[in-house]
């Protein structure tokens, strides 16, 4: 139960999960034809399969929805948006003009791009918050950077190749300026240049000559910029101003019988309290 660790560790007033909508990696796509070319299983709140009906996996995570859905919790997915920009767009603007912070759950590293004073990013398999030092010191340079930095080296989960044969020792070796000043694609680019004038290592030519692809990777990485359409931002809207569904403990109890897991919790009712006690409380707090 990872979200509930998560609610008890981070302690937060309100908890919104999101899914990626139906078609949500089309816009991508359209820039990119190989952009997660190589994963096989498309998972969706609405329930549609893309693989065997029997697969185990794909029921348990349909299974773990309707869990979710008796909590106090919100669930949003919006057809043709990735979570990842859903996500951004909430932390970055709704949060923002409520002047609330945002602590972010995910293992998926493009989130640190978001990373400011008030946006957070909790890795459930690291069981570590990331604040903007977390992200100079695991990875070498500032959040302002990162979606550059992962433009430059690539992302194998996303399959994007980045510059081929630069990685991330070599990038922050021969492009020291990435630790410790923001840059815009345009500036690194210049940057690059005033390096590669001055020096005969290959690698300076190599980024130079990958410009395009990597301007191109970029704008499928970053996420300051949502690529979300007024309606779709309009639905977020009301799903985040609707009231959070209350707690039914009598149903969630029942599916813990159903699944033969009430061991797995070994005490389901103080376990519901400690994790729902305080998102109860604040069904229109965000």
């Amino acid at each position: 139960m990872s979200v509930g660790y998560a609610v008890k560790t981070i302690n937060p007033t309100r908890v919104v999960v999101i899914f990626d909508g139906k078609d949500g990696s089309s816009k991508r796509k359209a820039i990119f034809p190989d952009y997660k070319a190589k994963r096989k299983v498309k998972i969706r709140l609405n329930r549609s399969l893309d693989v065997d009906s029997q697969d185990t996996q794909l029921l348990q995570l349909f299974r773990l929805i309707e869990y979710l859905e008796i909590m106090p919790i919100t669930t949003i997915t919006i057809d043709k948006s990735e979570a990842d920009d859903v996500i951004a767009y909430i932390a970055n603007n709704y949060l923002k003009n409520k002047d609330s912070n945002a602590y972010i759950m995910s293992s998926d590293k493009d989130f640190m791009q978001l990373v400011d004073d008030r946006i957070k990013v909790w890795s459930p398999t690291k069981k570590k918050m990331f604040e903007q030092q977390d992200v100079q010191l695991d990875f070498g340079v500032c959040p302002q950077n990162f979606a550059l930095y992962r433009s430059l080296i690539g992302d194998t989960s996303d399959n994007i190749p980045g510059v081929v044969g630069l990685g991330a020792p070599t990038l922050l070796e021969k492009f020291p300026d990435l630790s410790i000043q923001p840059m815009t694609l345009n500036q690194f680019f210049d940057y690059a240049r005033v390096l590669a004038a001055d020096s005969k290592a290959k690698i300076y030519q190599k980024v130079l000559q990958a410009e395009s692809d990597v301007r191109m990777y970029y704008e499928i990485i970053q996420l300051n910029d949502s690529n979300i359409n007024t309606s779709n931002k309009m639905k977020i809207m009301d799903s985040l101003e609707s009231e959070v569904p209350k707690l039914s403990n009598i149903k969630f109890h029942t599916m813990l019988l159903q699944d033969g897991m009430t061991a797995t919790i070994k005490n389901p009712e103080l376990w519901l309290r400690e994790v729902t006690k305080k998102l109860d409380q604040h069904s229109l707090d965000i």
